[in-house]
C-alpha cells in the first residue's frame, strides 16, 4: 500500500501541463471557409490544456466547431474584437482546468471609454484553477500589427498594459501566468527598436518568451511581393513566468515545422497555410 502511494504520488507529481497559441487566420471570414478537418487535427495534434486562440471573424461557426469536433473542450470568447471584429479567447480542458473569472482588458484595446470596445482587439484576462487548486492566470493577445515607426509605437503602448496586467494578476497572488498570442513582433527577428520594446516587457515583468527556442511562427508574402517566396517572422509568443521554470519541451506546429522555418514558395507550405492559417501553432510543456 505504501508503495502504491508513492507511485500515485510522483504520477500526480509529474503531471504537466501544456499551454498553447494559435491565430486562426480570419476563421469563417465571410465569403471563405476554415478547412475544419485539418484545424481539428491539428488541435488535437497540439493536446493544449488551455489553447489561446486568435482571429476568431465569426465567433457562432467557432462554438459550433469546438461543441462538435472539440468536445475535452470549452471555449470562452471576448465580446470585442478591434476594428475587424477578430475575437480571441481560449480552449481549455474541462478535465484539466476550471475557469474562475475572464475579463476584458480595454487598457490594450485603447478605448475611449469603459463601455466602447476600441479600434484595437482587448486583452482577454482569465484565471483558471488546476487539478491541485493551484491558480493559473491567462492572458490571450492580439497586438497591433504592422512594421511602420507608428505601428511599433502603439505597440510599445500595448506592451506597457501588458505589463500592468501581468502585475494585478500578480497582486491577487497569483505566480503563475502566462500571456500568449499573436503579439505582432515584426521586429524581433530584426533586432528594431520594437523587439527591445518587447524585451522590455519581458525584463518588467521578469518572464521568458518560447520564441528564443523556436526560429518562425508565421509566413508572409515578405518584402518581395512578386517573386513568390513566402518568408518566415516570429509573431506568436508564448510569455511565462519564472515560477513555471524551464519548459520541458516548446515547439511550433504544421507549415512552420514542416518546411524547417525557411523562406519557401508558397506551394511548400502546404494545406495548412493556404486553408487554415498563414501562422503557426505554438506550445510549451511545463
Amino acid at each position: 500500500m505504501k508503495y502504491m502511494t508513492i507511485l500515485l504520488f510522483v504520477a500526480l507529481s509529474a503531471h504537466a501541463f501544456k499551454a498553447g497559441t494559435f491565430n486562426i487566420r480570419n476563421f469563417d471570414k465571410s465569403g471563405s471557409s476554415t478547412n475544419k478537418v485539418l484545424l481539428e487535427q491539428m488541435i488535437e495534434d497540439m493536446d493544449a490544456d488551455l489553447l489561446a486562440v486568435q482571429e476568431i471573424l465569426n465567433h457562432r461557426s467557432f462554438r459550433s466547431f469546438v461543441e462538435s469536433k472539440l468536445e475535452a473542450y470549452e471555449l470562452v470568447l471576448s465580446n470585442c474584437g478591434g476594428g475587424g471584429g477578430q475575437k480571441l479567447g481560449f480552449l481549455y480542458k474541462r478535465s484539466a482546468l476550471k475557469l474562475i473569472s475572464v475579463e476584458e482588458d480595454k487598457r490594450v484595446s485603447q478605448a475611449l471609454s469603459r463601455t466602447g470596445c476600441g479600434s484595437l482587439r482587448p486583452a482577454l484576462v482569465a484565471i483558471f484553477e488546476d487539478n491541485n487548486s493551484k491558480r493559473l492566470g491567462a492572458i490571450s493577445l492580439h497586438l497591433k500589427a504592422g512594421g511602420g515607426k507608428r505601428n511599433i509605437s502603439r505597440r510599445a503602448t500595448q506592451y506597457k498594459s501588458v505589463s500592468s496586467i501581468i502585475f494585478d494578476l500578480e497582486d491577487k497572488g497569483i505566480d503563475r501566468i502566462v500571456a500568449m498570442g499573436d503579439f505582432n513582433t515584426t521586429g524581433y527577428d530584426l533586432k528594431n527598436a520594437d523587439y527591445h520594446n518587447f524585451l522590455n516587457l519581458l525584463s518588467r515583468t521578469q518572464s521568458t518568451t518560447t520564441a528564443e527556442a523556436i526560429e518562425c511562427t508565421s509566413y508572409w508574402k515578405g518584402k518581395s511581393y512578386s517573386d513568390g517566396i513566402e518568408e518566415a517572422s516570429t509573431l506568436d509568443h508564448i510569455v511565462y513566468s519564472k515560477s513555471f521554470g524551464t519548459p520541458k519541451s516548446i515547439s511550433v506546429g504544421s507549415h512552420c515545422e514542416k518546411v524547417g522555418c525557411r523562406d519557401v514558395y508558397e506551394e511548400q507550405l502546404g494545406e495548412s497555410y493556404k486553408s487554415v492559417s498563414d501562422h503557426c501553432p505554438v506550445s510549451a510543456t511545463f
